[in-house]
């Protein structure tokens, strides 16, 4: 059974998985970001994770996106204001 959660916040699960998990040395592919929130039973596809890192990087926070569909945080950028 998938959890209901408030469409909103998974853009946090997403947030947490990047700054968490990931860093220049290993990045997180969308694909498998969305694997592990199905596997929480939090409800997603691909493009709707790819969009909230989308919003995530627009929204000026330091998350690079890296050809072949892997981005990570970058903890040594500074987020812009």
């Amino acid at each position: 059974m998938k959890k209901n959660i408030a469409k909103k916040t998974l853009i946090l699960y997403v947030l947490k998985m990047l700054y968490k998990g990931s860093s220049k040395d290993k990045p997180i592919t969308i694909t498998n970001m969305t694997k592990v929130l199905n596997s929480m039973e939090i409800a997603c596809d691909r493009r709707t994770v790819s969009r909230n890192v989308d919003y995530i990087i627009e929204f000026g926070l330091p998350v690079v996106k890296i050809k072949g569909g892997g981005c990570y945080y970058d903890h040594t950028a500074q987020a812009s204001e």
